[in-house]
């Protein structure tokens, strides 16, 4: 995934931001639509996304139920969203919309769907759309959903704002999601690693390389992904310290590699969660 243009500071050399678009399961979801999430999680993280996308097509063709058919949708488009076909996306995004008209506007669903149309909107530059969508999710959030889908909306409203160059409240937003994932998973978890990386970006656009170097340290302490090495990179070059060369050989893929999305299937392998997401 391609990663929308950062042009201050000369962060569209190559500083990471990552987006979220959760696809959360039912509470109630049979054990059918569990083993479906399982295996679905294991073909996406093996990046083979038809067999995925095929996985999702059948079971919604069995599915009666309008929250398991709303999490099947949304996880096609997730599919399609990580391999890049948006518009394909967007169609599936709209069918899932139809799946919930009628619920009140408080249900969580309603959350979830505009925090993944505001994602998609994000990565295809439309920022207006994105950051009406995502403010709205974030609003719906403060009463109706998780917390962990609340920060995944804060946390992709951020980035919308960094684009848009209103850094104070990226840094506010980013800030916010990095304290609930570590309130709700831990200081290890995978996302709070993406957060200090995108809290990194932040910085680094306002020019305090220091603290970004600090942010992205804290990333490193939990997992050296290449994310953070490219970044981290980057920073070391901004304050002039000799390590930038040894950080970028530590890295396993080649630059042109494009942004990945944040891997939400990690989710699904927490015991304690309160709910079950892919």
């Amino acid at each position: 995934m391609a990663l929308v243009s950062l042009t201050r500071l000369d962060l569209s050399k190559g500083m990471r931001v990552f987006w979220l678009l959760l696809a959360i399961l039912p509470a109630s979801a049979s054990d059918p639509l569990s083993q479906t999430s399982v295996r679905g999680a294991e073909l996406e993280s093996a990046h083979r996304w038809q067999e995925a996308a095929d996985l999702y097509r059948s079971a919604l063709e069995q599915a009666n139920r309008r929250d398991s058919r709303f999490w099947l949708l949304t996880s096609l488009a997730e599919v399609e969203f990580d391999r890049r076909s948006y518009a394909q996306s967007e169609r599936w995004l709209n069918q899932a919309a139809k799946t919930i008209e009628g619920l009140p506007v408080t249900a969580p669903e309603h959350a979830r769907l505009l925090n993944a149309l505001g994602t998609l909107h994000l990565v295809q530059g439309n920022l207006i759309a994105a950051e009406l969508e995502l403010s709205h999710a974030v609003e719906l959030g403060k009463s109706t959903a998780p917390p962990e889908d609340r920060a995944a909306a804060l946390h992709n409203l951020a980035a919308v704002e960094m684009h848009r160059n209103r850094l104070a409240e990226a840094a506010a937003h980013e800030t916010q999601a990095l304290a609930i994932w570590r309130e709700r998973f831990g200081e290890r978890h995978g996302y709070v690693m993406k957060a200090w990386i995108s809290l990194s970006s932040v910085e680094g656009l306002r020019g305090n390389w220091q603290a970004a170097a600090q942010s992205l340290e804290r990333a490193l302490s939990i997992s050296p992904s290449d994310e953070a090495l490219w970044n981290y990179a980057i920073v070391l070059d901004k304050l002039n310290r000799h390590e930038a060369k040894a950080i970028r050989q530590r890295r396993h893929t080649p630059v042109v590699t494009p942004l990945p999305l944040v891997d939400v299937n990690a989710l699904s392998r927490r015991d304690a969660l309160a709910v079950t997401s892919r």
